[in-house]
């Protein structure tokens, strides 16, 4: 049961299971790697300077500063979000699939803290609770084998090992700060609010959903107005409908939903405003499930470019 804290932020409990059928499931998939997966393929984004650090870092004060020195008169934190692992991959990896760490310098009276922090999300808590890796990855959606990975997450979902009430979201995009709360985005999820404290330390405080208004995937680049304070975001899908424009008030309210019509489900990243206008582009890459079912693509959606 999802506890609400006020502000329509959500507190995560999901409910994973280590019972007969999360066993099964890892034998099987086990057998399909050995079998499948070509682990001679380099992981790129797991080496290098792309390699994940995989432990937090607590605060720590009054770093040294090597030349000039730090305003007494600055205060505040800057962070930046990023895609970091905690667990290594059960086989493929991409780069936009890992856990999302936050890491923040805290400058205050001419003195600075650094601190990094993952963001907990329902995904980041499951596989903590199994010690492993347990979503599939993006790097595994290859040919066949990619089929069966998507099958393997759907099973555990279907018996309870994985627990999907709070989303799959790694929150590893972006961040954004609006109505004093700093959001942790990642487009196919919710957004999740992460508290800034005094000594810089970060806390996850849970996912938003704005009072249950928010029904559908959040942009992970939305934009604030800087002169109304209203912030303007959208979901795309790969069903009806394919695109839904939202307005957040000032004060944090969500507004009713806008529903685009457009003719075909698009991978819409981003988008723009200006001081009239909300400006969605018609990109060329389309999801094309039907393609990959009349066709026997064995991937679970094709995204298929088309040039004018």
């Amino acid at each position: 049961m999802a506890e609400k804290l006020g502000d329509g932020i959500v507190s995560l409990n999901p409910k994973p299971s280590k019972g007969f059928s999360s066993k099964l499931l890892d034998l099987l998939e086990r057998v399909v790697v050995k079998l499948m997966h070509d682990a001679s393929l380099p992981l790129h984004y797991l080496s290098g300077n792309f390699a994940p650090l995989k432990d937090e870092t607590p605060p720590v004060k009054d770093l040294p500063v090597v030349h000039g020195f730090l305003p007494e008169c600055l205060n505040g934190e800057f962070v930046r979000v990023g895609p970091n692992p905690k667990f290594d991959p059960v086989a493929g990896y991409h780069w936009f699939d890992g856990d999302g760490m936050i890491h923040g310098v805290r400058i205050k009276d001419g003195k600075a803290t650094y601190v990094s922090r993952y963001v907990k999300t329902s995904r980041l808590k499951q596989e903590e609770f199994f010690g492993a890796a347990k979503f599939m990855k993006i790097g595994d959606l290859k040919g066949f084998f990619g089929l069966l990975m998507v099958n393997m997450q759907q099973l555990r979902t279907k018996l309870k090992v994985l627990d999907d009430s709070y989303g799959y979201g790694t929150a590893n995009t972006a961040l954004v700060y609006h109505h004093g709360k700093l959001l942790a985005l990642q487009e196919a999820d919710k957004p999740y609010v992460v508290k800034v404290l005094e000594d810089g330390d970060l806390q996850t405080l849970g996912m938003i959903d704005y009072d249950k208004r928010l029904t559908h995937s959040f942009t992970a680049h939305p934009k604030v107005d800087p002169a109304t304070g209203e912030m303007f975001t959208f979901g795309y899908s790969h069903t009806p409908p394919y695109l839904t424009y939202r307005v957040i008030s000032e004060d944090g309210i969500m507004l009713d939903p806008v529903p685009i019509t457009i003719s075909e489900p698009i991978m819409m990243h981003d988008f723009a405003i200006t001081e009239s206008y909300a400006i969605f582009m018609d990109l060329p890459m389309h999801f094309r499930p039907k393609v990959c079912r009349f066709k026997g693509y064995p991937i679970l959606f094709l995204l298929h470019i088309h040039f004018c």
